[in-house]
């Protein structure tokens, strides 16, 4: 096997849960950061694609959470189908309000990043299936 395509699996097998979703939510803040800027372009031309990108990125924090589990899960579900109403305009301020409650649950998970490694090291919270 070439020596870069081991590193690479190896590095895909080390990734956690919490690594996972830190990068999802990295994607939709890049993806509301550029609808927010189209917005302030003025030039709305691109707008649909910057809607819908942002879209998918949010749909797929949305589809990872246990809402039949866990009450906080229920609470940012609730944030992302507000998020996903709001960037349905072309509003700066909607898509600004959005980027910065998407930021504030990032901060947060990066909060607790190393204490979520660790759980999942030790077992505690099961291993991702690869």
């Amino acid at each position: 096997m070439n020596p870069h395509l081991k590193y690479r699996n190896a590095k895909a097998i080390a990734w956690t849960r919490i690594d996972m979703l830190l990068v999802i939510y990295e994607a939709a803040i890049e993806a509301l950061d550029h609808g927010i800027g189209i917005i302030e372009s003025q030039d709305h031309s691109e707008l649909l694609h910057a809607q819908i990108d942002a879209q998918r990125k949010i749909l797929l924090i949305a589809e990872g959470l246990s809402i039949d589990e866990d009450a906080t899960a229920v609470h940012i579900m609730n944030l992302c189908v507000f998020v996903l109403d709001q960037i349905q305009t072309d509003k700066l301020e909607q898509w600004q309000t959005s980027l910065r409650l998407i930021e504030t649950l990032h901060e947060g998970f990066q909060e607790i990043a190393d204490d979520a490694r660790e759980l999942e090291r030790t077992g505690q919270v099961p291993q991702l299936e690869t």
